[in-house]
């Protein structure tokens, strides 16, 4: 029986409005997501992949928007859903590490407290238990001292090991999609290994579905299952 895509992008249009003119941005952008795969997308910058994540999410700025075709999750549109059911989507289904996100962590604030803010939604036990749970993540993305990294403030550690805690982070939603757009931005050569490494590794261990998104396609292909190319205007190749 062959397999179904998690999640479909469909021929998707996405417009800018101002005042009484709309101008489209975005054409004609077409892709699927299979369960447990790692599919890379790639395009120069200003191309339009943070927007098509964006779109997926619900998270479009308020003079976007999508006025023509579907996004399919697990094969229900959700290109018309309210900010309830986005968040909703959000918090249980699909996660998004923005661009630039090593600035959402407060460096005055420690690890431990967002981290554990992060997942105060969700039903996991005792604090105990969240705590060991978090730490658990923390040593899968490559701490051997987890609970030195859980007691620290951000701005004490390096740019890698604050993607790494994003990771983690993103990892405590159990999402079953992750989208990670351009999250080895500002680190080193070998940083950016290590990042693109351990999201591999929580596809093969975890079976999540990830979609990578980098304008930097060579430093991908040795990590995605697959690599899908978007042009200025939005054409998927």
């Amino acid at each position: 029986m062959e397999k179904s895509p998690l999640l479909k992008v469909h021929h998707i249009e996405v417009s800018y409005r101002h005042r009484q003119q709309q101008k489209t941005i975005l054409q004609d952008v077409s892709f699927e997501l299979y369960p447990g795969e790692m599919v890379a997308m790639t395009g120069k910058s200003g191309a339009g992949k943070s927007i098509v994540s964006q779109a997926i999410v619900g998270l479009l700025d308020k003079e976007l928007s999508v006025t023509n075709g579907q996004i399919l999750f697990e094969g229900k549109n959700i290109v018309h859903f309210n900010e309830k059911q986005f968040e909703k989507l959000r918090r249980d289904h699909i996660a998004l590490m923005l661009q630039h996100s090593l600035n959402s962590l407060d460096p005055i604030r420690l690890v431990k407290k967002q981290m554990l803010e992060t997942v105060r939604h969700r039903k996991l036990g005792s604090n105990r238990k969240v705590e060991h749970f978090l730490l658990h993540l923390l040593n899968e993305v490559g701490f051997n001292e987890p609970d030195q990294i859980f007691q620290s403030y951000p701005f004490e550690l390096s740019g890698g090991m604050r993607q790494r805690v994003l990771l983690a982070m993103m990892l405590s939603l159990q999402p079953r999609v992750l989208i990670a757009d351009e999250p080895t931005t500002a680190l080193d050569a070998v940083n950016r290994d290590k990042v693109l490494e351990l999201l591999k590794k929580m596809k093969n261990n975890l079976g999540m579905t990830i979609l990578l998104i980098s304008h930097d396609e060579g430093s991908l292909k040795k990590y995605a299952d697959r690599v899908v190319h978007i042009e200025v205007g939005g054409v998927i190749l």
